[in-house]
């Protein structure tokens, strides 16, 4: 019987734009608790399950400014958004 060697999963902190209570920031989970960062102001609020009524979560930060940079180089944004549609 052949067995396999498990390799140990990386729990790596992952951020998300997030919107709470009007304010727009990062939600991110670097321990036990969850904590909502709002960058103008520097404030950094801890989470509860009582929160999430007033809370959205919006894409993951790493993933959406992979997306951003290579819509940026490869000039698609511009491309999908401007007036130019590859007409003759």
């Amino acid at each position: 019987m052949a067995s396999m060697t498990q390799t140990p999963t990386s729990r790596k902190p992952r951020a998300f734009y997030a919107q709470f209570h009007g304010l727009s920031g990062v939600i991110t989970k670097p321990a036990a608790a969850v904590l909502f960062l709002e960058p103008e102001s520097g404030a950094v609020v801890t989470l509860s399950t009582a929160d999430t009524a007033d809370l959205v979560v919006l894409g993951e930060v790493a993933s959406s400014t992979a997306q951003y940079l290579t819509d940026m180089a490869a000039g698609r944004a511009a491309v999908a958004c401007g007036r130019e549609e590859g007409r003759s």
